[in-house]
C-alpha cells in the first residue's frame, strides 16, 4: 500500500511538473503574441549570434596568425568576448525594450484612460523586456561555443595547429546554420542563404590575412 501510494505521489508530481512546463509555455506565447514581439525577438538573436560567430572567428585567425600555441589562451580570449558581448547585449537590450514597452504601454494608458499596470499587457510588456534582454545577450555567446571546442581537446585528441583549423570551420559551419535559419524566416533560398554567411566569414579570413601581410 506504501509502495502503491508512493507511485501515485509521484506520478503526480510529473503531472504537475507537466501542467506548468505548458502553462508557462502558454502563457510566454500569450505575451509574444499580445506585445508582436517575435520578429523583433528573431533580429536580436540573428544579429548578435552573427556578431559572436564572426567575433569569435577573428579571434581564432588573429591568434593563429600571431603564433599563439596555448589553447588556454584562446578559450579565455573568446570566453571573455562572448561573456562581455552577453553581458553587454542582455544590458542594453533590456534598457531600451524596457523603455520602448513602457512608452507604448503608458500611451495606450493614456488613449483607454485606464492603468494596465496588472493586465496582460503590462505583464506581457515586463515580460518581453526580460525575454528578449536575455535571447539576446545568450546568442553570441552561444554561437562562440563551437569555436573553442577544438581547443578544449588539445592535446587529448588534437593537436594545436589541427584545433585552430577544426575551430575555423566550426565557425563557418555556424555561421551556415545561422544563415540557414534566416533563410527559412525570410523565405529565400536555404542554400543560398547558408553560403552568404559563409562567404561574410571567408572575408573576415581575408581581411585579416592582408592585414598581417603590411
Amino acid at each position: 500500500m506504501a509502495d502503491s501510494a508512493s507511485d501515485e505521489d509521484q506520478q503526480n508530481g510529473f503531472e504537475k511538473i507537466q501542467f506548468n512546463i505548458r502553462n508557462t509555455l502558454g502563457n510566454i506565447g500569450t505575451y509574444l503574441k499580445v506585445t508582436g514581439a517575435q520578429k523583433i525577438i528573431r533580429r536580436y538573436f540573428a544579429m548578435n549570434a552573427f556578431d559572436g560567430a564572426m567575433t569569435s572567428l577573428g579571434v581564432v585567425i588573429g591568434a593563429y596568425l600571431t603564433n599563439i600555441s596555448n589553447p588556454k589562451s584562446i578559450i579565455g580570449v573568446i570566453l571573455t568576448s562572448g561573456v562581455a558581448m552577453m553581458v553587454s547585449g542582455f544590458s542594453g537590450t533590456y534598457m531600451t525594450e524596457s523603455a520602448e514597452r513602457s512608452h507604448s504601454l503608458n500611451e495606450l494608458e493614456d488613449a483607454m484612460l485606464v492603468d494596465l499596470d496588472d493586465t496582460i499587457y503590462g505583464r506581457a510588456s515586463r515580460f518581453v523586456s526580460i525575454y528578449a534582454a536575455l535571447v539576446d545577450g545568450s546568442a553570441p555567446f552561444l554561437a562562440s561555443i563551437p569555436t573553442l571546442i577544438p581547443f578544449l581537446l588539445v592535446p587529448t585528441l588534437l593537436d594545436s595547429v589541427t584545433a585552430y583549423f577544426a575551430s575555423m570551420v566550426a565557425s563557418l559551419l555556424t555561421l551556415f546554420t545561422l544563415g540557414v535559419y534566416l533563410g527559412r524566416i525570410s523565405g529565400e533560398n536555404i542554400m543560398y542563404s547558408g553560403l552568404k554567411m559563409v562567404v561574410s566569414g571567408i572575408a573576415v579570413a581575408v581581411i585579416a590575412l592582408l592585414l598581417n601581410a603590411h
